[in-house]
């Protein structure tokens, strides 16, 4: 049987010991996070799926193992690190079947979301959008430094009182803004005036974030207060 495009692509990319294991399984696909990382004393859940030759899912026992000491991981997938750097490699195994080696990025932990800027900004009538929303995530521990390539989201709380009357760069009411080296949003974020239209008095932007496990950062949930003119 010729092998659907969605289920060759997958053999390609993840790689198997041979072609056929038990149930008829020809792949296994992993899902992790993209980026692939893991946080310092935070839990990561590892995901996969067995998959046939027709690219359908397949009931098989998986289990997961890595060859580096860089992580601490079961063989249900849980995998977590007590460094704060470094790389680690993870790996599926259904029956004789084994994906490709995957590595995983650590780093240190996010403990804190923090605004760094004036939690209130006045829009004169004259301009067109807030001044920068300014927030990070940082480390705490041993000392504090930003987290890098992570996401803030920033979002209008009451969505439904100013839609088409302000938005975000890319004109929608939430934005995922990636961070620097200082944990901050690499490109600033503000809120706009949409052309031709009365802006509310008053707007609240919520930001949040999360780590690689989908735990909120602490602090998350704290609130902008932009006043328009």
């Amino acid at each position: 049987m010729k092998l659907p495009p969605r289920a060759a692509l997958l053999l390609v990319l993840l790689g198997c010991s041979n072609l056929t294991g038990d149930n008829g399984v020809v792949a296994l696909e992993l899902r992790l996070p993209s980026p692939a990382i893991v946080e310092r004393n935070d839990t990561l859940l590892l995901r996969a799926r067995a998959l046939n030759l027709s690219g359908d899912s397949v009931a098989a026992a998986i289990v997961w193992r890595t060859p580096d000491t860089t992580l601490v991981l079961d063989s249900t997938g849980r995998v977590t690190s007590t460094l704060t750097s470094g790389t680690g490699r993870v790996q599926a195994i259904t029956g004789s079947l084994r994906s490709d080696l995957v590595t995983l990025t650590i780093r240190r932990r996010s403990d804190t979301l923090s605004l760094t800027g004036a939690t209130a900004d006045t829009v004169p009538a004259t301009d067109s959008a807030s001044a920068a929303l300014l927030a990070a995530v940082r480390s705490l521990a041993p000392d504090t430094v930003g987290i890098l390539n992570t996401t803030i989201l920033y979002e209008v709380v009451d969505s439904a009182t100013v839609q088409g009357k302000l938005h975000f760069a890319g004109g929608a009411l939430a934005i995922r803004a990636t961070t620097g080296v200082d944990g901050a949003p690499a490109v600033p974020v503000t809120l706009r005036k949409a052309p031709g239209t009365t802006p509310p008095g008053q707007a609240q932007v919520r930001v949040s974030a999360r780590r690689p496990s989908g735990v909120a950062v602490p602090g998350s949930g704290q609130v902008f207060t932009v006043v328009f003119q």
